[in-house]
């Protein structure tokens, strides 16, 4: 069996996407994908596992594979985003 396979018909991706897109549906996303460390770099293969996981829960809910106007729309906000400012020492 292929794991292409065991991705979700349309029918539970549009529960997916129901369950995440209701009030505050986007806090739990984006605190889901931080703890599965989507957005933080590590190779101990526990962080890999579960930024894997988070990767598939992206793509279910992109419906498959993420196309590139997708990827292309994310890209913009990530590099609008304003640059943290490094602390002074007291």
């Amino acid at each position: 069996m292929d794991r292409h396979d065991l991705f979700p018909t349309e029918e539970l991706i549009a529960d997916y996407r129901r369950i995440f897109t209701g009030r505050g549906s986007e806090d739990v996303i984006m605190h889901i994908l931080y703890d599965y460390g989507v957005f933080v770099e590590s190779d101990t293969p526990e962080d890999v596992v579960l930024r894997n996981q988070g990767i598939r829960l992206l793509n279910i809910l992109g419906g498959g594979e993420i196309d590139r106007e997708t990827i292309r729309i994310f890209i913009k906000a990530l590099v609008r985003q304003p640059v943290k400012k490094e602390k002074k020492k007291e």
